[in-house]
């Protein structure tokens, strides 16, 4: 079946490097720049409408401050998408700089990451090298892992992971999601996971945390490992 060769027959580590030459070639033609210009007020009044000065918070398994209701996000744009349909990367990035309590400002990321990290103008979202560029200059260290195998020895020596995967390795066509993974003493956090306000998990270990998503189907594309400097 066409849908599943891509998953499971193109390695993980070319996969990024294809998404990363379209990003490449599209920060080159300076695509991003236009998008920059004409999004940055409206983003800012739609940001500022759907997420006030305190982000998301409410219920006894809410995590405040961090975003976990993507779909609600049409109203931002992203390129020539929208924040519902093609911001999970920047969302992933957002909840990672809080967990790291760092400043996270969701309308300078897109801006940030329009000028450089976009897919296709962002109709396929943020090529992963960007995510690990973008962290790696705000002064963090990461660490990046291709093989699902080693991701719970990185996520256990991380601060905090960003994990990008297949949504189905069945149908290429479920798209890629990207989330960023938390921790403590209960195990191992997905937010954003399905864009509803749902987390999932704890779980034990990050192996046990990607076979309980979306009927065990899904599959990891790349890790990325992030702890501040000092640590």
């Amino acid at each position: 079946m066409f849908g599943s060769f891509i998953p499971n027959h193109i390695s993980n580590h070319t996969v990024a490097g294809f998404l990363d030459i379209l990003r490449r070639i599209q920060r080159k033609l300076h695509i991003g720049r236009r998008y920059c210009r004409k999004h940055s007020g409206s983003n800012r009044i739609a940001v500022d409408r759907l997420l006030g000065s305190f982000g998301e918070s409410g219920g006894k398994k809410a995590y405040p401050g961090f975003l976990e209701k993507q779909n609600n996000y049409a109203s931002i744009a992203y390129g020539r998408s929208d924040m519902a349909y093609a911001g999970c990367e920047i969302i992933a990035v957002y909840n990672a700089l809080l967990k790291l309590d760092l400043t996270a400002n969701l309308r300078e990321l897109i801006e940030d990451f329009e000028r450089d990290g976009m897919v296709l103008s962002g109709r396929f979202g943020t090529a992963p090298y960007a995510i690990r560029d973008y962290l790696k200059g705000r002064g963090l260290n990461v660490e990046t892992e291709f093989d699902p195998e080693r991701y719970d020895e990185l996520a256990c020596r991380s601060v905090v992971s960003i994990l990008m995967l297949y949504n189905d390795r069945r149908n290429i066509f479920q798209k890629i999601h990207t989330v960023c993974i938390t921790k403590d003493k209960e195990g191992f956090i997905a937010h954003n996971m399905y864009g509803d306000g749902r987390t999932i998990g704890p779980y034990k270990d990050i192996t046990g945390l990607i076979a309980g998503i979306n009927g065990g189907y899904a599959k990891g594309i790349v890790m990325f490992g992030i702890a501040n400097a000092e640590e």
